[in-house]
């Protein structure tokens, strides 16, 4: 049977790792609109404090029109407004790439602003571009948007540096500064050329740190949460996960089934040669599992079942958005998987190493039990032991089957009976 066949409950409710990417956005939005209060912080105060202290020193401020004065602090109330209502509202959006492609904007608007009523060519301020290209590199979910942030404070700059040369936009004079370099082109292009390659700079190395990071955070987290054998998830990462999943189940009222999968006659593999050679069966048992449940074909891709190593020679597979009917087709397709192709693999490796034809060796196959939300169990521990139940039923049986449980969810569930 084809997985990619199985009709869904629905389809229209996000993963759990779709929710969970969305969290780690947030608080990285979070803290990108806390620095930014930090910084129209110290911009306030490098705007108050030199009018207080030039009062006191000749300097001829007379030449500042009002709209030096005015456009600036508009700028600034706007993007403090906008800031707060970011700061407030960021949670509520399930798609939050609009609302942060807007705020850059803004930034880039905000900081050409400043730049024009702060001397233009001469500005002191040019540096704030960088810090929006900083802030996209953070915020943005995509590298290629931080050179693209990068670009726009370059057209932005140069736009504004070719208004004031052309006289479109009168050239702001400021105190200190040359005032004739504003109306020099070679000067003005070797501004814009300057600012320009420092942006895209920025860029470079900010995409590359922060690749860095997140590819370090993906190498501890897989410490962390998978099985060194076998490199599934391991059994703290299991109920973590099937917590979460159940969680998502119940609050958009989705299907949810768990696979418990235990090797038949493991132990006589073990026994007849070897920890070594059972450690390898693991693993083929592990690959065939991986390579036969659902993945997301985004960006980023991740597994849609989870697949987990329960413990020694048990294995456990979540598989959200499934009713009991398709989980036991899905089991059963595992349980033929690793039946034929486990065991002509097994059959291989035994050969090359004992160097003949393996004789008496067991068969390779895996018992199944298969439990859902919410028609065998409303919570996680139940829907284990419902799932784990099934499985030893299944053994009881005849071994190399499914056996899907016949527990209802309010029943009260005794501990599992152990196999004679």
């Amino acid at each position: 049977m084809d997985l990619s066949k199985l009709k869904y409950v629905t389809t229209d409710a996000p993963t759990t790792d779709e929710l969970e990417l969305l969290n780690e956005s947030r608080i990285r939005i979070g803290q990108v609109i806390q620095a930014r209060w930090i910084i129209l912080g110290i911009l306030a105060a490098y705007g108050i404090l030199p009018w207080f202290i030039f009062q006191h020193y000749s300097v001829d401020l007379s030449a500042l029109s009002g709209l030096q004065f005015i456009f600036p602090v508009l700028a600034w109330c706007v993007m403090a407004l906008y800031n707060a209502f970011f700061l407030y509202c960021h949670g509520w959006f399930a798609n939050i790439r609009p609302l942060n492609q807007a705020q850059m904007l803004l930034d880039l608007v905000f900081v050409t602003v400043v730049v024009h009523f702060s001397g233009g060519a001469v500005s002191w301020f040019w540096p704030m571009y960088l810090v929006v290209t900083i802030e996209s590199v953070l915020v943005m979910d995509k590298y290629s948007d931080a050179f693209a942030f990068a670009i726009g404070a370059s057209l932005a700059y140069g736009g504004l540096l070719q208004l004031e040369y052309l006289g479109v936009v009168t050239p702001v004079s400021m105190p200190f500064e040359n005032l004739a370099l504003q109306k020099t082109l070679s000067y003005c292009v070797m501004k814009w050329a300057w600012v320009t390659m420092i942006a895209l700079s920025v860029a470079a190395i900010g995409v590359y740190l922060i690749r860095t990071i997140r590819q370090r955070e993906e190498r501890l987290k897989k410490l962390v949460t998978r099985d060194n054998l076998t490199d599934l998830y391991n059994r703290g990462y299991f109920f973590y996960r099937l917590n979460s999943e159940l969680q998502r189940a119940k609050r958009y009222k989705r299907a949810l089934s768990l696979l418990i999968l235990d090797l038949d006659d493991f132990k006589q593999v073990n026994d007849r040669y070897g920890h070594l050679v059972g450690d390898q069966l693991l693993r083929m048992v592990s690959s065939t599992i991986r390579t036969n449940i659902r993945y997301s074909t985004g960006r980023p891709s991740y597994e849609l079942d989870i697949p987990c190593r329960y413990g020694g020679d048990e294995f456990a597979v979540i598989v959200p958005e499934t009713l009991p009917s398709q989980a036991a087709a899905v089991a059963e397709r595992l349980r033929n998987e690793i039946r034929t192709k486990c065991g002509r693999e097994m059959t291989a490796h035994i050969r090359s190493i004992i160097g003949a034809e393996p004789v008496d060796m067991p068969a390779i196959s895996v018992s199944v039990g298969v439990a859902s939300f919410p028609d065998h169990a409303v919570e996680s521990e139940a829907l284990v032991k419902a799932a784990d139940d099934a499985m030893y039923e299944s053994k009881r049986a005849e071994k190399d089957s499914v056996a899907v449980s016949r527990t209802p969810a309010a029943a009260l569930l005794s501990p599992p009976t152990p196999l004679p």
